[in-house]
């Protein structure tokens, strides 16, 4: 089975790639650049997932403003074309042009040095360490991680999983709840045995009185 992208370390079908959200390019244009906590959010969400992939031996993700998607709650999803090459280095410095575009809405190429003074400067530093010319000095996607949540570089793998829980739990998206259909008691006069009781009643009432007016003709005739 072909699988054309990934959410969280996990593989998308075709389907629900389609079905995952709207390009990063397309919200940019229509909302303008991202700011503050949603920015944050979105640098540690896709820097997340980027880790779980590299985590998993997959690189050369295309990352690119069109197959970064935005999902209805806010989550980022990756819809990666066919791999480019198999340096995670390559990965991070396109990520990083993907969080400049994202912050800036400009996309790397386009007039020159988008306006990175915008930028916060935490985010900043990450980001020029990100676009080093030098593969080798730029930072892995865990130690990004461990960078925007403001933690020391992982030292091993199971330090790089829990760092990678912490990020997932930390920005997992917002969901509302689920609807819940109020009960409200129903009053005991409407209720259906309620009224088949009345009913009964009635009907015990009437044939008393029936009876009480027969035995009293009879009697009136026996007079």
């Amino acid at each position: 089975m072909d699988f054309h992208g990934w959410s969280g370390g996990l593989a998308l079908q075709p389907r629900d790639y389609l079905a995952s959200g709207r390009p990063l390019l397309d919200v940019v244009r229509a909302a303008g650049p991202f700011r503050g906590e949603t920015l944050h959010a979105l640098a540690l969400g896709t820097a997340a997932t980027m880790a779980r992939l590299h985590l998993a031996g997959i690189a050369g993700l295309r990352l690119g403003p069109d197959n970064v998607l935005i999902g209805r709650y806010g989550q980022a999803l990756f819809a990666p074309g066919p791999r480019d090459s198999e340096f995670p280095s390559h990965d991070v410095r396109a990520w990083a042009e993907v969080m400049i575009f994202a912050a800036t809405g400009t996309e790397a190429g386009q007039g020159g040095e988008p306006g990175l003074d915008r930028l916060p400067p935490a985010l900043r530093t990450v980001l020029d360490e990100c676009r080093s010319p030098d593969p080798d000095s730029r930072p892995t996607a865990a130690e990004l991680v461990a960078a925007l949540l403001g933690r020391p570089a992982p030292g091993g793998r199971a330090q790089v999983e829990r760092l990678l829980r912490e990020a997932e739990r930390r920005n997992s998206p917002y969901q509302p709840p689920a609807y819940e259909e109020t009960l409200i008691s129903t009053p005991r006069w409407r209720r259906p045995a309620f009224l088949v009781g009345v009913v009964l009643g009635l009907a015990v009432v009437a044939l008393l009185a029936g009876a009480v007016v027969l035995i009293s003709s009879l009697a009136t005739g026996g007079v």
